[in-house]
């Protein structure tokens, strides 16, 4: 399969003309460094969405900044809240360079990477998703011990290089095999890809599952019953958490602009929180990065439906029969959009 590999570097882009011009699949940049509103890639959501629209299998990427092995840890948290927003993301991929040395040098860091790298993707793979390791010979050869990082899946940086250097190693997955790509729907160059295992990064019959809570949902008979609709107003989305508490885990995320079914409250920790389902994940969010809304429309209904956010078959009449929409109408109007 032929492929790219996209950041905010790439500007916006226009996935169907990418589409067209036979690119098969992307790997798109979520995130970089530290889990704050500036360092969420600013096209990350604009690409997810246009792979969405276009039938474009797709999987994520951090690009590491981290200088030990608990910001590693913390990185990969990052990087999975962001891939819990599209239940389309199969695998997620760890991007370490040059930059990344550069900024432990520039702050007088001396870090293990491969004990940083095996932290992050062990987090990674404990979360249900492919964990996968790019980098370049020269790292695998002088600044890592790569023997310990080979059950990873492989993403190579050799580009202009033969076909035989990717196929040397047992773990390829990925191989980067261009900087200087032109695309149809992409203005300047962008880096280009083939993939060796489509299977297991983008079809679902990889490792990844969704995340399960450890036990029931907290707090469901101290709260109060709801039926009010909120929209996200955090520009980098809301979490999903077991309980209404910032200690509890993290089940997922619901993106800036969606909206959500409140059907209980409760208070904790200074929030105001709301139980609501998500892409398949129930649990708690904080209100205090929401607005009071109306009930979405039938063509958000479709849409979200059509980007598997409200399941399939039985189970998806169940979910939005339950939240008062008429099924039958939602259903006909996604026919009518994929027709």
């Amino acid at each position: 399969m032929k492929g790219i590999d996209v950041s905010n570097a790439n500007g916006t882009l226009d996935w169907a003309r990418i589409k067209a011009a036979g690119t098969e699949f992307a790997v798109i940049r979520s995130s970089y460094g530290s889990d704050i509103p500036e360092q969420t890639d600013r096209q990350f959501i604009n690409n997810a969405e246009g792979c969405i629209r276009n039938g474009i299998p797709f999987m994520s990427y951090h690009f590491a900044y981290f200088t030990s092995v608990s910001k590693a840890r913390e990185e990969a948290e990052h990087a999975l809240r962001l891939a819990g927003l599209f239940p389309q993301i199969k695998a997620i991929a760890l991007d370490i360079e040059e930059d990344t040395e550069r900024y432990a040098r520039e702050t007088g860091a001396q870090p293990d990477w491969t004990a940083c790298c095996e932290a992050f993707l062990e987090r990674i793979e404990e979360n249900g998703y492919v964990p996968v390791f790019y980098t370049n010979q020269n790292w695998m050869k002088n600044k890592l011990e790569y023997s310990r990082l080979e059950k990873y899946p492989l993403w190579l940086a050799a580009p202009y290089a033969d076909e035989s250097i990717p196929k040397r190693y047992g773990n390829i997955v990925l191989w980067q095999d261009s900087w200087n790509g032109r695309k149809d729907g992409a203005s300047g160059f962008i880096d280009t890809d083939v993939c060796y295992a489509p299977e297991r990064l983008f079809s679902g019959s990889g490792k990844r599952r969704l995340r399960e809570p450890e036990g029931e949902i907290s707090q469901l008979t101290s709260s109060t019953e709801d039926d009010s609709y909120v929209e996200i107003t955090s520009a980098d989305g809301v979490n999903i958490r077991r309980g209404a508490a910032t200690s509890y885990e993290i089940m997922g995320a619901v993106p800036c602009g969606e909206r959500v079914h409140i059907t209980r409250r409760t208070s904790g920790g200074g929030h105001i929180w709301g139980l609501t389902e998500y892409g398949g994940r129930k649990g708690w969010i904080s209100l205090t990065y929401t607005k009071q809304t109306d009930k979405k429309s039938i063509d958000e209904l479709a849409l979200e439906v059509i980007r598997g956010l409200w399941s399939s078959g039985d189970e998806r009449k169940r979910l939005l029969t339950e939240r008062g929409y008429d099924y039958n109408a939602v259903q006909r109007r996604v026919n009518e959009l994929l027709a």
